[in-house]
């Protein structure tokens, strides 16, 4: 039946099942190692005396200026959500979104998607779909690695903080999925696609870390879509749910951009 319905969708599941499960364990071992590591790290003497003499502006450049590292929330905060996790699900979904109509019209095989039943609409929302569902599947794998792993590790680290944090990452994802996603559909370009969606990931990702050190750019962490994912340590404080919807608003708009240029435009194949 969702394989009727819903045929883009259901070939996508079948077409990346494999490698998200590869993803899921490479995620699931990742985080189980930097929690194994706390035990150890945990009895390191002056550990708090090293980051409190850290200057301010390296501590905001670190993004460890909202959470005590000695602690088992602000350890994994540091090592998990201020880089890796944020890089590992952005690598995933941008590569999907790039993939999904962008990379179909490179390759020759656009008509393939376009010979089901379906307007060039449903089939960029059903990619869209398959982007969202990886991210979430990332964010659940995240969400349950965590929950065996606090009480393994004595992190004490809160359940509602673990997954706000993983949901911080999963709208982080889907934005700048669906912005790969809607550059390919407009384009027709997968590589286009990867590039400046992948600048501009990193673009705002170094405005938002020197906001914190630089007068004039002090307001540019507003533009950058790691704040609105990670902002506050909501590991360790909770998530501001608000910037979720932010995340969520920024990739609807690159959407509706997308189907009008996708509607629009005539296809290479």
């Amino acid at each position: 039946m969702i394989a009727q319905r819903f045929p883009v969708f259901a070939q996508g599941v079948r077409d990346r099942r494999k490698s998200l499960v590869w993803w899921s364990v490479g995620v699931t071992v990742y985080i189980g190692v930097i929690a194994a590591m706390w035990p150890s790290i945990r009895g390191a003497a002056g550990l708090s005396d090293i980051m409190s003499q850290l200057p301010q502006p390296i501590l905001d450049l670190m993004g460890a200026s909202d959470y005590d590292i000695s602690t088992g929330a602000g350890y994994v905060s540091g090592e998990l959500f201020g880089f890796m996790i944020p890089i590992f699900i952005l690598i995933l979904t941008i590569g999907a979104g790039a993939a999904a109509i962008g990379g179909a019209e490179e390759r020759g095989t656009l008509d393939l998607l376009l010979s089901h039943p379906i307007s060039r609409r449903q089939v960029l929302l059903q990619s869209a779909a398959l982007v969202a569902v990886e991210a979430l599947l990332f964010g659940v794998v995240i969400v349950v690695t965590l929950a065996i792993a606090t009480p393994l590790a004595d992190l004490q680290i809160a359940f509602v903080h673990s997954v706000g944090a993983a949901f911080g990452i999963v709208f982080l994802g889907v934005a700048l999925g669906w912005i790969a996603l809607a550059v390919g559909a407009a384009t027709g370009s997968r590589s286009l696609a990867l590039a400046s969606t992948g600048s501009l990931a990193a673009v705002t990702y170094l405005l938002g870390s020197l906001s914190g050190l630089v007068d004039f750019l002090h307001n540019a962490k507003w533009i950058s879509p790691f704040f609105y994912a990670n902002d506050g340590a909501p590991l360790v404080h909770g998530y501001t749910w608000w910037h979720g919807l932010v995340l969520a608003g920024v990739g609807v708009m690159a959407l509706v951009i997308g189907i009008i240029r996708f509607d629009r435009r005539n296809l290479s194949n």
